[in-house]
């Protein structure tokens, strides 16, 4: 019959020093690897469970399953066996406590060590993704955080190999006449894993891919950011009724100081339809690197000037060989040059050169038509000059018409609303054009 150790006990070569958490499957002690001289963790099945299979089972799937993962951001196991009657796992020892506890202590995270851990936990669920593994269970309680701070996934009791929606799976339905609360670990097609956190396919017992791990973390997060879990569901019926019911309210309206585009990446995580979730990690992490404000360094006047130069040297050149045939030509190439410059480089050269990205809040690409309208306030008065020049080589008495038009359009540019505003004078972080919805950044990553 299988016996719990006591706190003193060896095993193999791992010596138990003390207790460190007790949970439902057993128990999990600080120890000492004699062999390898190391503090490991050590992972004991309770004894009423060892002696059944099932649970037996779960042990050694979750040892075997962790143990192929080796990624900075996942436990590490480093032996399972049996010793005495008592079966357990011998595992990187990540003495920092849980998120759940650091919640429980300080309160909900920041928002820049969230999207950290966040970024951290997808790049080990990729590694896992890769070998066919998804944990099913991702919670704030089976992250762990180590002394540098870096958050490591535990507990891959629940994990299970990938399925393709082709292969069948065990039809039998949740045990909904069972306990009042889910159960922790039932058969294959029931429901298994922590009801706060579960996606919907996998409360109904669907077969799962990787995008029931990305809720999972979608649905931990929002529980890290905001101080609640998107539902406080602890029974099948009260999960299906929230599965059914309205969506959590936004993350944006829960904390209005996270970016708008990591509040939204959090939300679409926790999709209740697979088809909206990321499709697999890469996606995920490739949003999680465009959800990063991006840093807001203020150019000087000079480079600013300097890339305007750049700009206006080409309608400059066109217009003196050109302005008594054709006076609108320069401004004509100008508007061209500009125009290849957004196509090719996403700004207009003068800009690209000086390192000057025309953006939209937030940090999305401009449209073309606000590009447009911020072409027009920055350069329109030169075309009135060129008709007024041309005039007066013509004698025209359209003159003095076109310089006052000239003028007044000038005068819009480097006013408040305008352009060139925007570009000369821009306040100590960034320069905001708020006619056209646009600001001038530094890109220096």
């Amino acid at each position: 019959m299988p016996v719990e150790p006591a706190a003193t006990q060896s095993l193999n070569h791992f010596r138990l020093d003390r207790e460190l958490a007790r949970g439902g499957m057993g128990a999990v002690y600080l120890g000492f690897d004699v062999s390898l001289q190391r503090p490991v963790a050590i992972k004991v099945i309770r004894p009423e469970f060892a002696s059944q299979q099932t649970f037996l089972d779960r042990f050694l799937r979750e040892a075997r399953a962790q143990a192929q993962i080796a990624h900075s951001n996942v436990v590490q196991v480093y032996f399972v066996g049996q010793e005495h009657d008592v079966v357990f796992i011998a595992m990187e020892l990540v003495d920092g406590g849980s998120l759940e506890a650091l919640l429980e202590r300080q309160g909900p995270l920041d928002w820049k060590d969230a999207l950290r851990h966040l970024r951290g936990l997808a790049e080990g669920l990729r590694e896992a993704a890769r070998l066919n593994i998804i944990h099913r269970d991702i919670k704030p309680a089976n992250i762990l955080l180590d002394r540098f701070g870096l958050a490591h996934l535990a507990d891959f009791g629940l994990a299970a190999p990938v399925l393709s929606r082709e292969q069948p799976v065990d039809p039998a339905p949740p045990d909904v006449n069972g306990p009042p609360a889910l159960a922790r670990l039932t058969q294959v097609g029931m429901v298994m894993g922590s009801p706060a956190y579960m996606s919907p396919e996998q409360a109904t017992a669907q077969v799962l891919d990787v995008r029931t791990d990305i809720y999972g973390l979608g649905a931990t997060f929002y529980q890290l950011l905001c101080g609640e879990p998107p539902t406080t569901a602890q029974t099948f019926h009260e999960l299906q009724a929230f599965l059914v019911g309205p969506p959590p309210r936004p993350l944006v309206e829960r904390r209005p100081d996270i970016p708008r585009r990591f509040a939204a990446l959090i939300d679409r995580c926790m999709a209740r339809s697979l088809q909206q979730r990321f499709r697999d990690y890469d996606q995920l992490i490739d949003a999680l690197d465009r959800a990063v404000p991006r840093p807001i360094v203020k150019a000087g006047a000079v480079p600013r000037v300097l890339s305007w130069l750049v700009d206006v040297a080409v309608y400059a050149a066109v217009t003196r060989a050109t302005l008594q045939l054709w006076p609108l030509l320069g401004f004509a190439a100008l508007a061209l040059w500009v125009l290849l410059g957004h196509a090719v480089l996403g700004a207009s050269p003068g800009q690209w050169m000086m390192r000057l990205s025309l953006r939209r809040p937030p940090d999305a690409p401009v449209p073309l038509a606000r590009a447009g309208l911020r072409f027009a306030l920055q350069h329109g008065w030169l075309a009135f000059v060129s008709l007024a020049v041309a005039a007066v080589y013509r004698g025209s008495d359209q003159t003095l018409t076109l310089a006052w038009a000239g003028a007044a359009v000038a005068l819009f540019a480097l006013s408040g609303p305008g352009s060139l505003a925007a570009l000369f004078g821009a306040d100590a972080r960034t320069a905001v054009d708020r006619l056209s919805g646009t600001r001038v950044l530094v890109d220096v990553r």
